[in-house]
């Protein structure tokens, strides 16, 4: 299961992320994996990579993502 959700704060994260783990608990026999929280950093993309992606030629995250890193691993309850 993967679950993906964005914030500007860590604290938004790991409080979205108690509650959609709270949630995936109540499920009979199922254990909650593990879950990763990511940081990306992002580059603001101009008027021309814009058009390129309205007209199709590029993908978004392609153009704007620089840099991905885990920030923390969530274990059963501890988020």
């Amino acid at each position: 299961m993967s679950t993906t959700g964005f914030g500007n704060s860590i604290e938004e994260v790991a409080e979205e992320l108690r509650r959609v783990r709270a949630e995936i608990a109540l499920e009979d026999g199922y254990e909650v994996p593990t879950s990763a929280v990511y940081a990306y950093d992002l580059y603001r993309p101009d008027l021309d990579q814009i058009l390129s992606v309205l007209s199709g030629d590029a993908e978004l995250g392609d153009l704007v993502l620089r840099n991905k890193r885990l920030v923390a691993e969530v274990f059963a309850d501890s988020a």
